[in-house]
């Protein structure tokens, strides 16, 4: 199957734990010519979880529209004129969930001279039926990599009181979560809507991955999908905890548990993967016993994962939180977005 074949309104969603290598595979996927995936969402479930193929009003989809204009880290590398959500819900051919979705990305992606948009939002692992649901052609790629590096690198990434949360138990217990939920949900889908690799092969062998991935979206390899860092360092996202991505694709982060792990941690983390390492390729390495310190300090982290996780729950179902509150950061020198109705352009030295 050629790309002349493939419909450009196949949406294409890249889902993974946090720290699995999401935002390089979202750069990889940029720099093909005719896919652009914004900044990572998390919006779509708030909005659509209870009703994604349900039909909108007018009022609902302009207040949608507009508060999706919120999410200010979602629109860090829009280069349009603002959008304006009277036009915009004119416009649309349905009001439903899907076709306002479309419309918004759609013309995120056509800044960038692409044809099929896609998103990369790592907490959408979780709502992989949900995707598959609301977008009936869409593909889902999942990346998966060592929960040991995850935590490792979740351990390095999320620092400071912002980041309370962040434990080794919290890392590991997100990453078993959300990898068993997507990938239990994603081969319940027919063939050519689920694809899922591992991050170590991708760093390993970038061609070939890619080759693969190509292969199953239907699109041609480009050569530029090996060298994501052109493409990275032209968006604000690959700055900050993302920076990574801006040099050239190594394997140096592969395995980093074993330098950057206390052996403590290390059993922890493999305890709480549980058989779910060995399952995916992973090697589990016998570090010993727990200490009776060990154990107690495991139990208390099991206390204060299940606390915030019934919490954010709570404030999740009124209204209060969203995950993009607690990610978003305001960087010296550059305007904030402003609403739907008034969202900043990327200024021209950060065009393409």
């Amino acid at each position: 199957m050629t790309s002349a074949d493939i419909s450009v309104d196949r949406p294409i969603f890249v889902v993974g734990a946090p720290r699995s290598g999401t935002t390089l595979l979202r750069y990889m996927l940029c720099s093909h010519p005719r896919i652009y995936l914004p900044p990572e969402s998390n919006f779509i479930p708030r909005f659509f979880r209870h009703s994604p193929t349900s039909a909108l009003s007018r009022e609902q989809t302009l207040r949608i529209v507009e508060q999706i204009g919120e999410y200010r880290p979602f629109w860090r590398d829009w280069r349009g004129e603002p959008l304006d959500p009277g036009a915009l819900a004119d416009e649309l051919p349905q009001l439903t969930p899907a076709s306002l979705i479309d419309a918004i990305y759609s013309r995120y992606a056509r800044q960038y001279g692409a044809v099929r948009w896609g998103d990369k939002s790592p907490i959408y692992a979780s709502y992989v039926d949900f995707l598959a649901n609301m977008f009936p052609t869409s593909q889902i790629i999942h990346i998966i990599r060592d929960a040991r590096d995850v935590t490792a690198s979740s351990l390095d990434a999320y620092r400071g009181r912002r980041f309370f949360y962040m434990d080794p138990y919290y890392a590991a217990r997100t990453w078993r979560e959300r990898v068993r939920r997507g990938i239990a949900a994603g081969r319940s889908l027919p063939p050519g809507r689920y694809h899922q690799i591992r991050y170590e092969d991708l760093v390993a062998d970038p061609e070939r991955l890619l080759r693969e991935v190509c292969e199953f979206l239907g699109e041609r390899y480009h050569p530029e999908m090996a060298t994501p860092q052109t493409e990275a360092r032209r968006h604000h996202h690959s700055e900050g905890i993302h920076r990574r991505v801006r040099g050239r694709v190594t394997t140096a982060s592969s395995g980093r548990w074993r330098r950057d792990l206390s052996t403590e941690n290390q059993r922890l983390v493999q305890r709480v993967a549980g058989d779910l390492l060995p399952e995916l390729g992973y090697q589990v390495e016998d570090q010993g016993r727990r200490s009776v310190a060990e154990v107690l300090r495991v139990a208390g982290l099991v206390v204060k994962y299940e606390v915030l996780t019934a919490g954010r729950w709570l404030l999740r179902a009124t209204g209060l939180f969203h995950p993009t509150r607690l990610l978003e950061t305001r960087r010296r020198g550059r305007p904030a977005a402003t609403t739907a109705s008034g969202v900043t352009p990327a200024s021209a030295s950060e065009r393409r």
